[in-house]
């Protein structure tokens, strides 16, 4: 990995939100740490779209894999939709143990140390 950056999103918390760390390496190799609130009404592209990654082409529709990734730590249950399913099936770096969309990831507590490598479409 090239370098370490870690960012801290969490400014403010008057509704004392849960706080998660998520592991990011984007595709140059740079890794992330990225300390955030649970805010349940987000998904994950939502939340790193905030932190100016160049993603969700779509809008988080799962119709791009611009925010396709390798979930590196295996702490998610694979609740995939089919449209998820259908738009990963396309790719050529598709791994069915790995590969998701980060705009279908909800934000949750269970992302708490979650690493995930960015790979695009």
């Amino acid at each position: 990995m090239k370098k370490k950056i870690l960012i801290n999103n969490v400014k403010d918390n008057p509704k004392n939100l849960d706080v998660i760390t998520i592991k990011v390496v984007d595709v140059d190799g740079v890794f992330y740490e990225i300390k955030s609130l649970v805010c349940l009404e987000q998904n994950l592209m939502e939340l790193l779209k905030e932190i100016e990654f160049p993603m969700g082409h779509c809008g988080g529709m799962a119709l791009c894999a611009s925010c396709h990734c390798f979930l590196e730590s295996n702490m998610l249950n694979n609740n995939m939709s089919s449209a998820e399913e259908d738009m990963l099936d396309q790719l050529y770096n598709y791994d069915p143990s790995k590969s998701r969309l980060i705009c279908q990831i909800p934000v949750s507590k269970e992302l708490d140390g979650i690493l995930l490598k960015i790979v695009g479409g």
